[in-house]
């Protein structure tokens, strides 16, 4: 379905990237969670979403969408909008709540058939000789959303430049970003660390904070202390250590209260 289509259906209005109207669209993911929309594998999909701030932006082209589409009448704005144009990532804005603009899209034929990423695949080796080895190394402050994600992209940038397959970066994507954002939220500084190889790439993420009592509840799938300003943006529902876990071949963790926290993630390619 193309985009300009998707446009027609929902009424929408287009606020950056006309010029992309005419390109497919095969699926679509509404969320208002980052963590969903970070840990969902669908390609050549555009985001629904009511989230407004500029890590929808950042989260969407970590996700590689197509374009996002602001339900229930929401604006980005303006330094969003900017930021979109710099990821070239297209956005629209419809009235329809979430709920009636992906059944709007489903009863119109976009019903999520088409390919999802395949995350779990191993290439050759022999397909990563020609990687050399490089370290990269990030530094992250609390509290500073502005800048969150920044690492990552940046880091997801060098991998495709230097020929690290789509399934490898997705996963390292996902990792990266879930662990900068925990330093963002909840620490007072921390450091995102990337050790690339021929046959792996390794992520550690270390901070300074209060780190965490409780390591097994921690892990458990909707478990979060993030406070509700932070819920407000989409994050802190309790998915960022089950996600860089679920999406790592290797994954360990330790933390002492009052000091910090280190994780260490590593993804064979």
């Amino acid at each position: 379905m193309r985009l300009s289509r998707i446009k027609d259906l929902l009424h929408a209005e287009m606020l950056w990237g006309q010029e992309f109207l005419d390109i497919e669209v095969s699926n679509a993911c509404g969320a208002d969670l980052m963590s969903d929309i970070l840990a969902d594998t669908k390609t050549n999909a555009i985001l629904l979403t009511g989230l407004t701030h500029r890590q929808i932006i950042q989260t969407a082209s970590m996700s590689d969408f197509a374009a996002i589409v602001f339900v229930r009448g929401k604006v980005p704005p303006e330094d969003v909008i900017e930021l979109a144009k710099q990821h070239k990532m297209p956005l629209l804005r419809t009235n329809h709540p979430l709920y009636e603009t992906c059944g709007i899209l489903y009863q119109e034929g976009l019903k999520g058939e088409g390919p999802r990423a395949d995350i779990s695949t191993r290439s050759s080796p022999k397909e990563h000789e020609n990687i050399q080895g490089m370290k990269l190394s990030y530094d992250i402050e609390g509290n500073d959303f502005n800048n969150a994600g920044k690492a990552t992209e940046q880091a997801k940038k060098i991998l495709k430049q230097i020929g690290a397959d789509s399934a490898a970066i997705r996963k390292v994507s996902i990792v990266a970003y879930e662990a900068e954002m925990n330093i963002v939220i909840h620490a007072e500084k921390g450091n995102l660390r990337f050790n690339i190889t021929p046959r792996y790439i390794e992520v550690i993420a270390e901070d300074t904070g209060p780190g965490i009592a409780d390591i097994e509840k921690a892990m458990q799938e909707g478990f979060s202390t993030a406070p509700d300003r932070v819920r407000e943006l989409g994050f802190g529902a309790g998915m960022g250590l089950p996600n860089m876990k679920k999406f790592s071949d290797t994954f360990e963790i330790t933390s002492v209260v009052g000091k910090g926290t280190k994780v260490r993630m590593v993804i064979n390619l």
